[in-house]
């Protein structure tokens, strides 16, 4: 008989060889992987929202994060990045491998900006700072908060959101956009109201909307904190009179590329805002006005005060009589301008 061969032996030896080229190449699949020389330099790059695998990886390999484009599509398949791969700024390794560039893909957090918007901004100096941050674009921004329909998605009832984009500081993704930006100062504000305000609103006789239209009147027209109180008595006495109230930040917000100068003529102007000539509240606030603001609306101080005007140090002189106050603008604004 012939000699019988040991297929078992061979088979295992196979195998064995099999087995040891598999884990060579995961072993080196591995390798490739973790293959870097990450410095201390780091690049910040922007994931615009709906990109493909594809284009995530040509980007990054454009701005020099991975330098196997095609790799690490693959990769980013093979771990299900279609599901795990986020629109955002990262901040990436520059020459770092891989691995460590789908890690900050799927773990990191996206960088955000803050942002803060100051007490008495109106809508368009709150549209430039974001555009200045680069978290939108100022047109855009205007666009969106001065249009009369936007009010109506809070069931507000002013011309647009001007008053609403509460001031404070927040933090922003640079693909957050516009219309989320605004929605976040919105909702910020209806916290701050929900908490301290709204239960206070039907006691002060006013609706929400002409309680933040006088409070920003009062935000403008303030320059120490607080004399806020006052200033709102003064309104309030204006008003039980019929008494129009005469608010020079009011004119101004209802001239059109104003340019620093207020004039006579401005103040004799018809205008929705213009309350040298229209009997009462504008239609709308014409800032953003802070919780201070609308507080001293909603709990002025007690007084007979008619009149005000600015000591040209932040502060005002405050006066019952048409005669006292034209010798405080005699005394402190017309000598002042010669």
């Amino acid at each position: 008989m012939g000699r019988r061969l040991n297929t078992h032996g061979s088979l295992k030896s196979t195998l064995a060889v099999i087995t040891l080229m598999g884990g060579l190449a995961c072993l080196g699949l591995l390798l490739f992987l973790l293959k870097g020389s990450p410095g201390s330099e780091t690049k910040d790059v922007l994931i615009p929202r709906g990109l493909s695998l594809k284009a995530v990886s040509e980007l990054l390999a454009k701005e020099g994060v991975v330098q196997h484009p095609v790799v690490f599509q693959n990769l980013l398949r093979f771990t299900r990045g279609n599901k795990k791969v986020r629109a955002g700024e990262f901040r990436f390794r520059v020459g770092a491998n891989l691995l460590n560039a789908l890690r900050v893909l799927y773990q990191s957090e996206p960088i955000t900006h803050s942002i803060t918007v100051p007490e008495g901004w109106n809508v368009r100096q709150i549209a430039a700072l974001v555009q200045e941050k680069g978290l939108g674009k100022s047109e855009r921004f205007v666009q969106l908060a001065l249009s009369p329909n936007t009010p109506k998605k809070y069931q507000l009832l002013t011309p647009h959101l001007e008053g609403f984009l509460y001031p404070d500081t927040y933090l922003f993704s640079r693909v957050d956009g516009e219309e989320k930006i605004l929605e976040t100062m919105v909702n910020r504000f209806f916290q701050e109201y929900n908490s301290r305000f709204k239960s206070r609103i039907p006691a002060s006789g006013m609706t929400l909307e002409k309680v933040v239209t006088l409070a920003s009147i009062v935000e403008k027209e303030t320059g120490k904190p607080e004399e806020r109180p006052k200033i709102a008595s003064v309104f309030f006495n204006r008003l039980k009179k019929g008494m129009r109230l005469q608010s020079d930040p009011t004119t101004i917000y209802g001239i059109e590329n104003f340019n620093g100068n207020i004039t006579k003529a401005d103040l004799q102007r018809w205008t929705p805002y213009n309350t040298y000539t229209i009997p009462g509240l504008p239609p709308g606030p014409i800032a953003s006005p802070g919780g201070d603001a609308i507080e001293a609306v909603l709990k002025p101080d007690s007084s007979e005060f008619l009149y005000f005007v600015s000591d040209n140090n932040g502060s005002h002189f405050f006066t019952k009589t048409y005669k006292d106050h034209l010798r405080l603008v005699r005394d402190y604004q017309i000598r002042r301008k010669k």
